[in-house]
């Protein structure tokens, strides 16, 4: 899984910009891939359809081959839907996992912020004290007379 860097205002937004890219491209090239096997099917189709022009002046056995074909396209088809379904669940997958640990990650960021905002109202509290003790330590000097 992919982990992004942490900035002050949430994740380094280059990052995020140069991984959703990659996911874009990824996702582009299969897209691709997937309409190379459509193109394909489709060519396989048309053939088919010539050949079956040719056949019905032909013999029972040309008849039988075309038929041979037209199951063998079918399968094709079928294994072209099954392939490309396979992909877009693989990607819809992947693009949950990777949401859900963004997810759980800003949660984490968010409860590591409000921590740090308690602790930075701890601190300031000492602070103050501090000084203020120092205040009335000074003031309590100053009631002394030094120059007796």
């Amino acid at each position: 899984m992919k982990r992004f860097t942490v900035v002050s205002d949430g994740y380094n937004i280059e990052e995020v910009n140069r991984f959703i890219d990659i996911v874009i491209k990824r996702l582009e090239k299969e897209h691709n891939d997937n309409l190379l096997l459509h193109k394909k099917v489709s060519s396989l189709e048309e053939e088919l359809q010539n050949e079956k022009k040719r056949v019905l002046t032909s013999e029972t056995k040309v008849s039988e081959a075309i038929m041979a074909a037209q199951n063998t396209s079918d399968r094709m088809k079928e294994l072209a839907r099954e392939e490309a379904n396979m992909i877009v669940e693989e990607a819809r997958t992947n693009a949950n996992s990777i949401i859900h640990e963004a997810l759980l990650t800003a949660e984490k960021t968010e409860s590591e912020a409000v921590m740090l905002r308690k602790n930075i109202t701890v601190y300031k509290n000492r602070v103050k004290n501090i000084i203020k003790a120092q205040l009335e330590l000074a003031d309590e000097l100053d009631k002394y007379d030094l120059d007796r």
